[in-house]
């Protein structure tokens, strides 16, 4: 490690380097660290800073990176907010000094930028031993698509040095003489992104293993390294907070999707949200899947295609072919290739595409998928290898031809390479496209409803909520000190569900907490609340396009709250009509206690009671509600029982078996319990169970029904 450090000859070089393309990705005014207002543009970026801004007010709690203010009730840690918590624990250190709105993003993205230069020139440096060759090599790495694709909004994950450190230790030192290195790599990676963590452990374990094939070192010394780095690595695991959920919650869908496609590298297309940017003006989008286009994203970049059809007709003539295959004889560079090869195919996953086609996909026992769904984000993965190729690339060129020839290829190269990006990196560039977009809740009754509330609730708390990037902004410039209303990577599902079945009993016997101000998530709550509480004095308000709800406030609302509240209606089911349910569906029948169906048709109810809520368009004396579902029926429960209430009236007890069967029941209501052609049900489960409970999946919610259709006719 010392010896890393001590070549220092261009290093104020790199520095300026870094500095400079800083100012152009954030802009000038953003590198304060007491301007955070850039962070709440509508990306991740908001996500980090509001877990670091509740972490940093909050007191120290153990395990220390514990942070339950963001995210009330079902909190994780600062791991899961991807707030870098290296920086989080030790800036917290010093929050005494620190003003109100600090942010160390900007620092961080500094560093971040002169690590990537440094280590690609180290490496670079070891195989051709030019400074100004690998200097200008350097270059490529801080300007490569899937790098420049991250900056300004996922902070951890642009980290990208950590990959290259990696490469540089496996590909210029021999593993003995690296031992304490790769130690301080492995326990930083999780200090970073557990993204990291992952391929940077495999890395070290599959570079021992090879190393042992070819050494025959002693196997022992090698278990016992082994156990010494996992040992440290789970202290500090625990320690910052990653066993703040359950290792079922750490499994999440998606395994198969944000994957490699065999045609990534050569894909320049980008997707930043719901934004796709191109980075080359020559190469065609291949139209990957969206899953692939983000997370699978690695596209080499023009300057790293030219670079490989060189190579290609240079391995066509015999005097070449000799140059490039003495380099591939380093023995680190074949343990490094054969170690590409796994983290491809794992990167790849279970099923394997060619641009839009899937060529093949192999299934998968549901416990092996489990273990694999640990790392989802799979294409990642292959940053590495994209890293590696690149190195590879770059020095094949400088062995294949004369020093001052391949000095200007590269130059060549990186300049066509820069100026093929150019769209894509202007889009990138703070100071053409500033970050600081403002804030989108901009009247100035949230301000007036805030300064007496300082935690905010949304009526449908879950782990990625639509709202959050709406208030990021306002929670942090307001002083919130709680919220449920989050975005977290991670979180303890168990936890959450039950937050959601207390909030909605408390919102059912009207227990409003006059400190809060509670957030309507959509209409289907929004005509549940108003059933609740029109007649309380109780405040709602629609402002900026969004309902938010307050104890003790009535005498707030303007007239124009009180027109669109007064226009709130039950929706109408029309009479004698089959309706389809589906929780996508934004003008609904159905209030507190329904959950989705994993996109699919149907919606589930959640929960010890759900809702439903209609009207008819007149009176029909009586009626009969036809009721299509299916029961989630397990063999730890081999019945579901209800009993079914209408306008708060008993109306019948149901029991359902056999779960692979579709239940239709009628729910038959009698003109006197219909009041002013409202109709409100209520479905009171006795004995709902998760999935979790019977290890079929991580989902922890308490599942009763899932509600397909609804029909409405006169008896």
């Amino acid at each position: 490690m010392k010896k890393l450090f001590l070549d220092n000859k261009i290093n104020i070089s790199f520095l300026l380097i870094a500095f400079f393309w800083l100012v152009c990705i954030l802009g000038v005014e953003n590198i304060s660290f007491q301007n955070t207002k850039w962070l709440h543009n509508g990306s991740d970026a908001a996500v980090h800073q509001l877990g670091w801004y509740f972490f940093k007010n909050d007191i120290w709690r153990f395990p220390l990176g514990n942070n339950p203010n963001f995210g009330d009730g079902f909190s994780s840690s600062i791991v899961f907010t991807d707030s870098i918590p290296l920086f989080a624990l030790i800036f917290k250190l010093f929050k005494f000094i620190l003003p109100e709105n600090f942010q160390y993003f900007s620092l961080w993205y500094f560093i971040t930028l002169y690590l990537q230069l440094f280590f690609s020139f180290k490496i670079l440096k070891k195989f051709t031993n030019s400074d100004i060759y690998s200097f200008v090599g350097s270059l490529f790495f801080i300007i490569s698509p899937f790098f420049m694709n991250r900056l300004g909004w996922h902070a951890s994950v642009s980290a990208h040095w950590i990959l290259l450190f990696t490469l540089y230790l496996g590909l210029t030192y021999k593993i003995n003489q690296s031992k304490l290195s790769w130690f301080i790599l492995i326990i930083l990676t999780s200090l970073i992104s557990y993204s990291f963590t992952a391929v940077t452990l495999v890395f070290y374990v599959l570079l021992r293993l090879f190393n042992f094939y070819y050494y025959r070192k002693d196997f022992f010394i090698i278990v016992k390294d082994l156990f010494v780095i996992l040992i440290f690595l789970l202290f500090v695991l625990y320690i910052v907070g990653y066993f703040e959920v359950r290792m079922a919650d750490t499994l999440a869908r998606g395994f198969g999707v944000y994957k490699l496609n065999l045609l990534s590298i050569f894909d320049p297309a980008a997707r930043l949200g719901s934004t796709a940017v191109s980075f080359s003006w020559l190469v065609p989008d291949f139209d990957l899947a969206r899953g692939e286009e983000i997370e699978g994203y690695n596209f080499i970049g023009l300057g790293g295609i030219l670079m490989l059809i060189i190579i290609s007709i240079l391995l066509l003539k015999q005097n070449y072919r000799k140059k490039i295959f003495q380099i591939e004889n380093s023995r680190n560079i074949k343990i490094v290739f054969l170690i590409s090869i796994i983290i491809t195919l794992w990167a790849l996953t279970n099923k394997i595409s060619l641009g839009p086609f899937t060529i093949l996909e192999i299934p998968l026992n549901k416990y092996i998928l489990a273990m694999l769904s640990i790392v989802v984000n799979t294409g990642r993965l292959f940053w590495i290898v994209n890293y590696f190729i690149l190195v590879l690339l770059i020095i094949t060129i400088f062995k294949c031809f004369e020093k001052k020839t391949s000095l200007k290829i590269i130059v060549l190269l990186f300049v066509l390479q820069l100026a093929d990006s150019s769209i894509a990196v202007n889009s990138r560039i703070g100071l053409i496209k500033p970050f600081n977009v403002g804030p989108t809740l901009n009247d100035k009754m949230w301000e007036t409803l805030l300064e007496k509330r300082k935690i905010i609730k949304t009526t449908y708390p879950v782990s990625w909520s639509h709202l959050f990037t709406s208030f990021s902004y306002l929670m942090e410039k307001n002083k919130i000190e709680k919220t449920n209303l989050v975005v977290l990577a991670r979180n303890n599902r168990k936890a959450m569900s039950e937050t959601r079945y207390q909030l909605y009993d408390n919102l059912r016997k009207k227990k409003l907490d006059p400190n809060t101000l509670y957030v309507v998530d959509n209409l289907g709550h929004l005509r549940h609340l108003k059933h609740l509480y029109k007649d309380q004095d109780v405040g709602f308000f629609f402002r900026d396009n969004i309902w938010s709800m307050a104890f003790n406030e009535k005498n707030l609302m303007e007239a124009g709250d009180i027109k669109e509240f007064d226009s709130i209606k039950l929706k109408a089911l029309e009479i004698d009509k089959e309706i389809s349910l589906s929780f996508k569906e934004k003008d609904n029948y159905y209030g507190f206690g329904w959950s989705h169906n994993a996109g699919k048709s149907g919606i589930w109810s959640e929960g010890p009671m759900s809702t439903l809520m209609f009207k008819i368009d007149k009176n029909y004396g009586n009626i009969k509600l036809e009721i299509s579902c299916l029961p989630y029926l397990t063999k730890k429960n081999k019945s579901l029982e209800f009993d079914i209430y209408v306008n708060n009236s008993l109306n019948k007890s149901v029991k359902l078996t056999n779960k692979d069967s579709e239940k239709n029941f009628i729910i038959l209501i009698k003109e006197n319990h219909i009041k002013n052609n409202e109709i409100i049900v209520a479905f009171n489960f006795k004995n709902p169970i998760s999935p979790y409970e019977v290890l079929e999946s991580p989902d922890s919610r308490k599942l009763g029904i899932l509600l397909k259709n609804i029909k409405i006719s006169p008896v």
